[in-house]
């Protein structure tokens, strides 16, 4: 019950904050970057109440966990870091993003090519997971987090949209992606959070999916 509790909560706070005016609310009174450091604070705050409930919760198996899925989830995961790391990065007004400011839509970036990298990511992060913890409670965090991802570059599209007007939306999106130094630092950042994480995975999860894959390659 915790598990569904944490992750109602989690995700309505965001969806509560993004669809009222409690965020341009708060964005007057304590400027940008507090509200970001306050926002992104209470998200990991929420997100390790879920993993904790999760952890701590009743296991349920719905199916083994097959072999191959170790290395799924070792290699999506890593892409799912990279485009968090781009995203969390990059300046990028046409999505969830912690940078709003200094877009070019001449040079957009990674922005350009894949235009919800943060979004995408976590997606990407969730759906790695799924094969290979075929049980409840974990398919309630790994399944919500998917499905979070992907129906949100839905909603924050519409919103955005309607938001900016259909001709400086044309106007931000119309530029070709490009490499620049935001989206190298934030793959180099992505890829080294995700190596540290895959290395504390055992100590944190009771779980060495890298052992695994490195033993079907003996």
């Amino acid at each position: 019950m915790e598990v569904l509790v944490a992750m109602a909560v989690f995700v309505l706070s965001h969806a509560a904050i993004a669809r009222t005016g409690i965020k341009p609310s708060l964005v007057n009174r304590l400027g940008a970057r507090t509200y970001l450091a306050l926002y992104s604070t209470l998200s990991l705050m929420l997100l390790g109440w879920v993993i904790y409930a999760v952890l701590t919760a009743d296991r349920v198996v719905l199916w083994d966990t097959p072999t191959w899925s170790y290395g799924f989830a070792v290699f999506l995961s890593a892409a799912a870091f990279v485009l968090i790391g781009m995203g969390a990065l990059s300046p990028n007004p046409l999505s969830a993003a912690f940078r709003k400011t200094g877009f070019d839509p001449e040079r957009p970036g990674i922005v350009g090519w894949i235009r919800h990298p943060l979004v995408i990511g976590l997606a990407l992060w969730g759906i790695a997971h799924v094969p290979g913890n075929g049980d409840w409670p974990s398919l309630v965090l790994f399944v919500g987090s998917a499905l979070f991802g992907l129906l949100g570059v839905f909603a924050v599209e519409r919103r955005l949209k309607r938001r900016l007007g259909k001709d400086e939306w044309l106007r931000l999106s119309r530029g070709q992606g490009n490499v620049d130094r935001w989206a190298l630092l934030g793959a180099v950042l992505g890829l080294a959070l995700w190596a540290t994480l895959l290395y504390l995975h055992p100590a944190l999860f009771a779980a060495d999916p890298l052992a695994v894959v490195l033993g079907q390659w003996r």
